[in-house]
């Protein structure tokens, strides 16, 4: 058994004490979170209509490029969070700035999907219940997954399975009511439209998996994490390559005047009297899903404040979030409408978070700290520990341990 890097102990991996996430897990947990946002990307068929699935290809062959990035930052600094990567990165005070701003953003992931969800709930399943009754056994259900911590994503390759056999039998039951020329024509919207649909689907459901980064100090192969997150990209970028085409050929025009194509094409399967009403078995599905996504949200935004101030023990910060989100929810917006003009803009908002910030910090590590930052930040931290006499705090924290292990 060794040291942790910061000198603070064991690992608690070492110890035996905690089980680690695989590369394996990681990548499903994440499909499994791009899958959660299939309810989002009405946008995408506003835009492109029949050329959706094209969108799809494209945006997913972006997002690849991108996590290149991510998975560079991991390879460079691994077991680094976003949370002390960015002090990594940019220092202690300029760091923090950032690091805050991540944690505000996770915060702000958690607040906008459980409007979503509560809105699909209320508009599509139970019209009569409140929605602040959705909200609340939402968070309630998603504060227990928290409280697990990164065990949560260890259990999502079998849903993962069961969301993909249960699509691939939604087309097979849809089959006779698909129409190939609705695929027809190709290419025949403006640029611009390809453009906002696939930079629509590159930042709110492929790139949005950034989040797991906050798993980074949980992994048996931090460095990896790059090749984990692309494993997801590929796994739900096709599940969510099967709902497009599924749609488009079920629905055809109808795709840009209903509010959730993908509900509204599951309801058209009836075989005889027996086999209908299967669109109950697809709000499940994304229900679960819906809460798996906020509950990594909500996760990666306390975890990430508790990081940031070097409190060990995360759990004191879970109800008192949870009542946060719930409120926030409830005010964020005053209408569907206000709800509807902030989805045209929330792929700008996400590009800070998810590419520029990416980018610079990783341009700023090649600047600081060469080709080789992990041996620069072990020499400059052991200057440090022998002019400060071994009093800096960041003896007594190892950010490469999850807060709540020991």
């Amino acid at each position: 058994m060794t040291l942790s890097p910061n000198g603070a102990g064991l690992r608690a991996s070492e110890c035996g004490l905690v089980s680690m996430l695989s590369a394996k897990q990681l990548s499903y947990a994440s499909a499994l979170f791009i899958v959660a946002s299939s309810l989002l990307i009405k946008a995408v068929y506003v835009f492109s209509l029949q050329d959706s699935w094209l969108s799809v290809l494209v945006a997913i062959l972006i997002s690849l490029l991108v996590i290149g990035v991510y998975g560079m930052l991991g390879r460079r600094h691994p077991g680094m969070c976003p949370v002390k990567l960015s002090e990594a990165v940019f220092g202690r005070v300029v760091g923090k700035v950032v690091a805050a701003m991540y944690i505000f953003f996770f915060l702000s992931l958690a607040i906008l999907n459980l409007e979503d969800a509560g809105s699909f709930v209320t508009v599509s399943i139970l019209p009569r219940t409140p929605v602040t009754i959705v909200y609340v056994m939402v968070i309630v259900v998603c504060a227990m997954a928290v409280s697990k911590g990164h065990k949560m994503c260890m259990y999502s390759t079998m849903m993962v399975i069961l969301v993909a056999f249960i699509f691939v039998l939604n087309m097979l039951l849809l089959f006779n009511k698909m129409e190939l020329e609705n695929f027809l024509p190709v290419l025949t919207q403006p640029p611009k439209n390809y453009f906002l649909a696939i930079f629509g689907l590159l930042m709110l459901p492929l790139c949005e998996i950034f989040v797991f980064m906050i798993f980074a100090p949980d992994m048996k192969k931090p460095e990896i994490i790059g090749s984990a997150l692309k494993g997801g990209i590929f796994i739900g970028g096709f599940l969510l390559f099967i709902i497009v085409v599924r749609d488009i050929a079920a629905l055809d025009g109808y795709l840009q005047y209903t509010n959730n194509p993908t509900f509204s094409s599951i309801r058209l399967i009836e075989i005889g009297d027996f086999l209908t009403r299967l669109e109950i078995l697809y709000a499940s599905i994304l229900i679960t899903t819906f809460t798996f996504k906020i509950s990594v949200c909500f996760y990666a935004a306390i975890v990430g404040l508790a990081r940031l101030f070097r409190i060990e023990n995360y759990h004191i910060f879970i109800g008192i979030f949870g009542v946060l989100i719930v409120v926030a929810t409830r005010g964020v917006f005053e209408s569907t409408f206000e709800h509807n003009e902030w989805k045209r803009s929330a792929p700008i908002y996400s590009t800070l978070f998810l590419i520029i910030l990416p980018i610079i910090m990783l341009l700023v590590s090649y600047l600081r700290f060469g080709k080789y930052p992990q041996k620069r930040q072990a020499a400059s931290g052991g200057e440090n520990a022998g002019t400060d006499g071994g009093n800096d705090d960041s003896a007594d924290y190892n950010p490469n341990r999850a807060p709540g292990e020991t």
